[in-house]
């Protein structure tokens, strides 16, 4: 099993993808599929609700730091 972390972000400026790691949660998952089908049953729509998208975005990242998925306005980026 590898490690994954599905972080949320505070943009450094309005429309911007980078920013400020705010909460960040570790799991481990067979394979980057089964991590993000993980975030979805995990977070779903309760990590939407309590975003502020203006402001916020989150990131799924593999242990060496790669982006798997990202939702920088409450839909899910590839």
């Amino acid at each position: 099993m590898e490690t994954y972390y599905f972080k949320r972000y505070r943009r450094t400026g309005p429309g911007h993808a980078t920013g400020t790691v705010t909460d960040e949660v570790q799991f481990a998952a067979d394979s980057a599929a089964q991590a993000q089908t993980s975030v979805r049953r995990r977070f779903g729509s309760g990590f939407g609700a309590a975003m502020d998208w203006e402001k916020d975005f989150a990131r799924l990242e593999d242990q060496h730091g790669n982006v798997i998925a990202q939702w920088l306005n409450g839909f899910a980026d590839a």
